[in-house]
């Protein structure tokens, strides 16, 4: 029940689909580079990804790329990853799915970044 209250809390409104990417060694090791805010989306595709993502405070960005890499961490994970969260209009986190790869909004990133993901993976 307490999961079908939260669901109902944040699609209503206007919630935020945000991503992080993060790179892991598998050793406790990890990283995380600039998010991206992905809410623009038609039939459950993406059509616009921005980094970083406007909106967001310096805490709030420091915030959700920690709570990557805690996921990933808690996995012992190793590689490039993405680690997706919807934010709900009370600015609240919640995570969604971490993709066990590079995404094809990759390149946003390392644009932002100046970091090549490819090669660092």
């Amino acid at each position: 029940k307490q999961w079908y209250q939260r669901r109902v809390a944040i699609t209503a409104g206007k919630p935020r689909h945000v991503e992080v990417q993060v790179m892991a060694d598998g050793h406790g090791n990890a990283l995380y580079f600039s998010e991206r805010d992905c809410s623009v989306q038609r039939r459950y595709q993406k059509i616009i990804e921005e980094a970083p993502a406007p909106g967001l405070t310096a805490e709030e960005s420091k915030y959700i790329g920690e709570m990557a890499v805690r996921a990933a961490l808690a996995v012992g994970y190793k590689s490039a990853g993405t680690v997706e969260f919807i934010m709900d209009t009370e600015r609240n986190f919640y995570f969604m799915e971490m993709n066990t790869r590079l995404q094809v909004e990759h390149p946003i990133t390392e644009y932002v970044t100046g970091v090549d993901l490819v090669e660092l993976q």
